[in-house]
């Protein structure tokens, strides 16, 4: 990939997708001698952040072009949604274990879906031969430097909104959200620690810092859809590698945790991806933390136990 992933590139992605995502906010709250600046991505308008990276891609191709992409979810939702507003046709990869509502979502914008097996690797397949075979454009969940580059415009308005930080978090799946965000973090906060937050159960990024190499981990069985990639991405990799000072991993019962926390304290919905990073900083935070909320499309059941514990 001849581009490069730097604060350049995500300032360009912030002037292509102004128009067509929302500026969400930056929510405010202490706990103790922590205060938290709470980037609530959940807001957007398919719930969460990929929708960022989707347009920054999808603006730079030429009108009708075909794509084709592989998601659980939320990805699935953002290409779905930027390909109805750019009028591109679209097929989208699901595993048989996404959440039914995203894919319906993505369905009511659109988009073709296909069905596949719940392993991350058998839908990057199938969407590859897919590409292939009917001459698209892949537009891939995290492994490009133009779909980092627009996740990363999240971190730029976090500091625009709270110029300040000793500690970052956000959540890392295949590392396209913190890769972009680190970039912008490293020139416009330098000082400021970066934390990624992974599922106990799915702690790839985590072992391959350790090894100083991408490892790959079995199929993760967590609750958070969102986190259940394998292997960080290629493109990411070397940015997380570089800059990212630590892992930190989270339980189910803290993603409920801290789901049901966002729901009594913030009055605000989040899926358990979208509360990962929360969990961490709620847990160990100190002084001014920014902290990614990634997503709010929380399954009706997942939500209900939240509720639950919430109210006990």
């Amino acid at each position: 990939m001849a581009e490069t992933l730097d604060l350049a590139m995500v300032r360009a992605a912030a002037e292509r997708i102004r128009e067509y995502v929302l500026r969400t906010p930056t929510l405010q709250c202490a706990i103790q001698d922590t205060q938290l600046f709470l980037k609530a991505e959940s807001l957007q308008p398919t719930g969460a952040f990929k929708l960022r990276g989707a347009f920054s891609l999808m603006t730079t191709l030429e009108p009708g072009t075909g794509v084709v992409a592989h998601s659980s979810g939320n990805h699935a939702q953002a290409v779905a949604r930027a390909a109805a507003v750019l009028g591109l046709p679209a097929v989208v990869v699901m595993p048989s274990d996404a959440p039914p509502r995203k894919r319906a979502a993505t369905e009511a914008d659109g988009a073709e879906v296909v069905v596949v097996g719940p392993d991350s690797d058998e839908r990057e397949q199938v969407a590859h031969e897919l590409a292939r075979d009917r001459g698209w454009f892949e537009v891939p969940p995290f492994d490009h430097p133009l779909i980092a580059a627009g996740q990363g415009t999240a971190a730029l308005e976090l500091l625009e909104d709270a110029p300040e930080f000793d500690h970052f978090y956000a959540p890392i799946s295949g590392g396209g959200l913190m890769a972009g965000c680190a970039v912008v973090m490293r020139e416009l906060a330098p000082g400021c620690e970066l934390v990624g937050v992974e599922p106990e159960a799915g702690d790839d990024t985590r072992r391959s810092l350790a090894a100083g190499e991408r490892v790959k981990v079995p199929p993760p069985e967590t609750i958070a859809d969102g986190l259940r990639v394998r292997t960080p991405g290629a493109i990411p990799w070397p940015v997380l590698r570089d800059h990212v000072a630590r892992i930190e991993v989270v339980t189910d019962d803290e993603l409920l945790s801290a789901m049901a926390w966002a729901l009594t304290e913030l009055r605000l919905v989040l899926e358990p991806s979208g509360a990962a990073s929360l969990a961490v900083a709620r847990r160990e935070g100190r002084g001014r933390c920014g902290v990614l909320l990634s997503g709010g499309n929380a399954d009706p059941h997942l939500l209900a136990r939240a509720v639950e514990r919430g109210a006990a």
